[in-house]
Order: C-alpha cells, then structure tokens, then sequence
C-alpha cells in the first residue's frame, strides 16, 4: 500500500478520541471527502453529473492525495 494510500483513507475530521462515539462509523475518509468536493465543483460546472465524471473526481482525489504525500 503507498503512502498517499494509507493518508486517503484516514479519517477526513479524525474524533476526539476523549469522546464516546458509536463504534465502527469514522466518518468520511479523506479520499472520499475529497473526491466529493471534487465532483461537487463538476457538478455545479457541467450541471449535472455521470458516471465519467465521478470516475475522474475519484482520480482527481488520488492525484490530490499524491501529491500532499510528497
């Protein structure tokens, strides 16, 4: 697994591990926050949204992630 990897799939807004919070459930990761954000912008560019244009949303959050790895 690479680096930029193991960073996408931290917590986007990590708890607060002083807190009691249902078990299982961390929330958003930071690929998925970021691949929502990502595609939200297309969205309100484009109008609406497909399929391609979440697969590059998705890539784009991959290539966002690469490079805060470096």
């Amino acid at each position: 697994m690479s680096k930029e990897t193991d960073n996408g799939n931290l917590a986007a807004y990590p708890r607060d591990t002083n807190q009691t919070y249902a078990t299982g459930y961390d929330g958003l990761t930071k690929r998925e926050l970021f691949a929502a954000m990502v595609l939200q912008g297309f969205i309100t560019h484009y109008g609406e949204t497909t399929d391609s244009l979440a697969s590059w949303a998705v890539r784009d959050a991959d290539d966002l992630l690469k490079e805060l790895a470096k």
